[in-house]
């Protein structure tokens, strides 16, 4: 009986099920994030003019008060 054993194919070994696995979840994430991408650029825009209106306040209270920027 030991023959026989021997004639079974070789299943996938765990590393190679981790791999496929870890690759199912990262082509998953990639795909959540290229839907998250407008999104994310339209709140980076937000930010980055919300921050250049506090630069520019900041600099015209500084010229106010006779400080440099």
């Amino acid at each position: 009986m030991k023959w026989f054993k021997r004639l079974r194919w070789p299943s996938a070994s765990d590393g190679q099920e981790a791999a496929e696995s870890a690759l199912r979840r990262a082509k998953a994430a990639r795909k959540e994030a290229e839907e998250r991408h407008p999104a994310v650029t339209e709140a980076a825009g937000a930010l980055r003019a919300a921050r250049q209106e506090n630069h520019f306040a900041a600099r015209f209270r500084a010229s106010i008060e006779g400080r440099s920027a």
